[in-house]
């Protein structure tokens, strides 16, 4: 036990300390990194991958720890005889490290064979979700600025109304306001784009000399689709998903060790009592947290599905939009349109076609979820 303790106190001193690669230190971040550059930069330079190889570690001398504790017992107990003292208390012990045998042997295969992939993919998701975050940013900035172009216009055009006696004091007062406020909403978005930005290069373990790093943001013009069915997609997750797949041989190592004690103390005896109380609870506690992910995968496929409708809906509505503002530039560039009126529908267009936007860059990371729950990844549903 001493071995465990020391083994996992080394390993996480070993990750606080844990210096910046070489690779990270040689390669730096650039200008214009589009998402597949920043994926292939995540490979070499987080920190993840060199967690994993401790805790796999940590695994492995956990399951040989407790297969060289099992190994003890079951030689003590055969040097006893039924009628010592020591006996039953040592069958209950072997019945306890067989699970925990068990149970480590599973936790070391699946460091052994599906965690550093999964992990991969929560880095990737992780990454993705933070560049469409940035992307959403730049575009917010590009109809901000639209519409304070539009209301520096409308400002101008009070003023001189003013001076023609054509518009009160009040009007003016309220188009320099509106701008005002515009021009601080437009200032707060381009903050916010510098606080992603380093949100990403943080995230990417560049703390520092990042004044040449930027992203292209360029949301993809398509995106996958697939019909989910709820039921199905849990029967995965939950074939899967390594805690439910552990908990589940946990409970069955329970029921065994239960009917040991039974054959010890009785099944009237207040320890046979207590032991199957806290079965029942664990069993129960167990199928409340099924119906959970059952009920948040479903949902997940429910907002899935509307929002890839949304986005559907919204591109096909953005085709007519375009059009719009084809016409509404050739009115203005022949004179039958005001500039004033011209800037006012296109920063109010803008705005509504970016709602396309929105719905892919949603719908695109539901997606990925959806896909990392089929792979029985938790992780995805307990922060949605």
């Amino acid at each position: 036990m001493r071995k465990k303790i020391l083994a996992c106190a080394v390993s996480i001193a070993a990750v606080m300390l844990l210096p910046v690669t070489a690779a990270a230190v040689e390669k730096m971040l650039n200008a214009d990194m589009s998402l597949d550059d920043l994926r292939e930069f995540a490979k070499k330079n987080t920190y993840s991958y060199k967690i994993y190889e401790y805790e796999k570690e940590n695994a492995e001398i956990n399951a040989e720890n407790t297969e060289y504790e099992l190994k003890y017992y079951e030689q003590m107990l055969k040097k006893i005889s039924q009628s010592d003292s020591e006996y039953y208390e040592y069958k209950l012990k072997i019945a306890e490290l067989k699970k925990e045998l068990e149970l480590a042997d599973m936790e070391f295969e699946y460091y052994d064979e599906d965690k550093e992939e999964l992990d991969g993919k929560i880095t990737d998701l992780a990454l993705k979700s933070k560049y469409y975050e940035l992307c959403g940013l730049e575009k917010q900035i590009g109809i901000l600025q639209a519409n304070v172009v539009y209301l520096k216009k409308y400002a101008e055009v009070e003023a001189v109304k003013l001076e023609n006696r054509q518009s009160t004091e009040t009007d003016c007062k309220l188009a320099q306001i509106n701008l005002q406020m515009a021009e601080n909403e437009l200032s707060a978005a381009e903050k916010s784009v510098q606080n992603k930005t380093r949100e990403i290069s943080d995230f990417l373990n560049q703390y520092k000399d990042i004044e040449h790093f930027s992203v292209k943001c360029e949301l993809p013009q398509s995106i996958t689709y697939r019909k989910f069915d709820p039921e199905k997609l849990y029967k995965k997750f939950s074939e899967k998903n390594f805690e439910l797949d552990k908990q589940r041989r946990s409970m069955e190592y329970d029921e065994d060790y239960l009917e040991e004690i039974k054959s010890i103390y009785g099944k009237d005896s207040d320890t046979y009592k207590s032991y199957r109380n806290s079965y029942e609870i664990e069993k129960l506690n167990f199928e409340i947290k099924e119906n959970e992910y059952k009920s948040q995968i479903t949902e997940m496929v429910s907002n899935y599905q509307q929002t890839y409708a949304e986005y559907l809906s919204n591109r096909e509505y953005n085709s007519v939009l375009a059009d719009k503002l084809d016409i509404l530039k050739t009115a203005y560039d022949t004179g039958n349109m005001s500039e004033l009126d011209y800037l006012k529908q296109y920063a109010e267009l803008s705005e509504e076609m970016n709602k396309a936007n929105n719905a892919l860059a949603q719908a695109d990371l539901l997606y990925d979820k959806l896909c990392l729950i089929e792979d029985g990844e938790d992780a995805v549903i307990n922060n949605n």
